[in-house]
């Protein structure tokens, strides 16, 4: 063996041969007790001359050194050591398949304390979480509460937050309400305000999505105290986050754009990359609804770029399903389209029931809007079923309205491939107006917060009816194409569906020119100095 190194050069110099065959091929030549001994020595050498940071960023190789001498009996405390350094080092580079790995060890091994396996599993369980492996994430975290009930209680409430934060996110609302409401309780009696902030921030959120009848940005800022107070910055980015979620809904973008850029500003400092992309789709979000489209389109790459690097697919098809409404108005049809669809097959694949119906609404919308009404008609069947019957008010408010537009497009005829335009079914205007019924039934079984939303909705939704139906009794609906208001397309939108028409169903064109003129008017209002859009390609341009 050299000499004892105190440089990272020296390390080098001293263990890294000039070729990798000539390294292995040394290597090969050792008796196994003589490569035990070698990877001993590396062991004892390194853990002697290394800072506790090079320790931890050295951890995964170290370990393997470790597992190479192969003497549990001797070296398991050594070894439970560097499975936490390994394991945290892991987490904090989003290295989250090694992560795991290293986390299953701790919780398995024996050396680990109740403290060390309760850790361990609330880290594996937001690393399964973040992965979309829910079951994984639940049985680690149940199985956990129960062992915590006999000899750890002071982890109860950190536990059950989580596992809350899984049942949350699997669509399993109504347990996940019971548990973070434990949680909370939990907390509070074990002083754990890091559990306690966690808690209230996931039930703000949980409870604004299901509509409950609470102060929302009251609950949200008491945790934002909570983490103040107790420094968990992360936690404070992710409540802003929450915070400008509950100013989109009451429609102050500005105000939620201004709580987003804090947020990011949070996850900046502390290097989290994930949650600086999730910011970042959050932004794109805001400037899509106030017509900010370039901004809007590179904040949904740059965000798509890490999710995808990174592996989170929940948070890729959240991304990909809000983008496709920006590809939609720029004129990119059948990209749209295909962002939609992937969005909808990585959430099937997640079987993700909290966010499948929403974004399952968004893409029959825009099938609606390309004239595929079979299409539509299947996704729309496949919300409803993902819903169960669970009067989920955030979930009916994106379905509802959208169902409501493609009952409208079939009353009047509807434009596309396969379709005639000439072809009325009137008895869709009663299921259309079934349709209203339901989502202001729904608001007022919930008495939620989303009230004002959903009432501004149902008095749109009816003024729209009443429209239609006094248009299709003169012979034609005029401000609508497919369902939709003509004057919410954007114009490189119009564009398009011009374009697509002429290029596959000219006929009907000629027809809308004859029969139609005011629609024809209105879809092709100031389009004719804009570019050629690209409405065919399939790319997603991120």
């Amino acid at each position: 063996m050299p000499d004892m190194a105190s440089t990272e050069e020296d390390l080098k110099a001293a263990y890294e041969f000039r070729h990798a065959v000539t390294r292995d091929a040394a290597y090969q030549m050792l008796l196994p007790s003589e490569r035990s001994e070698l990877h001993r020595q590396v062991v004892d050498h390194l853990n002697h001359v290394l800072s506790e940071e090079q320790r931890v960023t050295s951890g995964a190789e170290i370990l393997a050194h470790i597992d190479a001498i192969n003497e549990p009996e001797t070296l398991g405390p050594l070894e439970l050591a560097y499975l936490k350094r390994a394991a945290g080092h892991a987490i904090e580079t989003h290295q989250s398949l090694p992560a795991i790995e290293y986390l299953e060890r701790i919780r398995a091994h024996e050396l680990a304390d109740v403290e060390t396996r309760m850790d361990a599993t609330q880290r594996l369980g937001a690393t399964l979480l973040a992965l979309g492996r829910m079951q994984e994430a639940a049985h680690a975290l149940s199985t956990a509460i129960e062992e915590a009930h006999a000899v750890a209680p002071q982890h109860l409430g950190s536990l059950r937050g989580g596992l809350a934060g899984v049942y949350m996110e699997s669509g399993r609302t109504e347990e996940a309400g019971e548990l973070f409401e434990l949680a909370i309780q939990d907390s509070r009696a074990g002083g754990n305000d890091l559990a306690l902030g966690r808690a209230l921030t996931n039930r703000a959120i949980l409870y604004r999505h299901i509509g409950k009848d609470v102060d929302h940005e009251s609950l949200l800022k008491e945790a934002l105290e909570v983490h103040r107070r107790v420094g968990n910055r992360s936690s404070e980015g992710l409540t802003l986050m929450a915070l400008g979620g509950t100013y989109r809904t009451g429609e102050d973008n500005a105000g939620a754009e201004e709580l987003y850029r804090q947020a990011l500003a949070i996850f900046r400092e502390l290097g989290d990359r994930p949650l600086e992309a999730q910011v970042w789709g959050n932004l794109a979000n805001v400037y899509l609804v106030s017509d900010r489209n370039d901004e809007a389109g590179q904040a949904y790459v740059r965000a798509l770029r890490v999710m995808r690097e990174l592996g989170r697919r929940r948070n890729e098809a959240i991304l990909l399903g809000n983008y496709a409404q920006l590809l939609q108005r720029q004129g990119r049809l059948t990209a749209g389209l295909a962002a939609g669809a992937r969005a909808v097959s990585i959430l099937e694949s997640l079987n993700d029931l909290m966010l499948l119906p929403p974004f399952r609404a968004m893409h029959a919308s825009n099938l609606t809007l390309m004239g595929d009404f079979e299409g539509a008609e299947r996704h729309f069947q496949q919300a409803e079923n993902e819903l169960s019957g669970d009067a989920n008010v955030g979930a009916l408010d994106h379905l509802l309205p959208a169902r409501f537009r493609f009952f409208i497009a079939r009353a009047c005829g509807g434009f596309g491939p396969g379709r005639d335009p000439a072809a009325r079914e009137l008895s869709m205007l009663g299921k259309a107006e079934a349709t209203i019924t339901r989502l202001r039934n729904a608001n007022k079984a919930k008495s939620s917060s989303l009230t004002s939303v959903i009432n501004r909705s149902v008095i749109k939704l009816s003024a729209h009816l009443n429209k239609t139906r006094e248009q299709l009794q003169r012979g034609s609906a005029t401000g609508l194409f497919n369902g939709g208001l003509l004057q919410s397309h954007a114009p490189s939108c119009r564009k398009a569906l011009v374009a697509r028409l002429l290029e596959l169903a000219p006929e009907q064109l000629r027809w809308m020119q004859l029969h139609e003129p005011e629609v024809y008017a209105g879809l092709v209002e100031g389009i004719d100095d804009l570019p050629a859009p690209d409405w065919r390609s399939p790319d997603i341009p991120a």
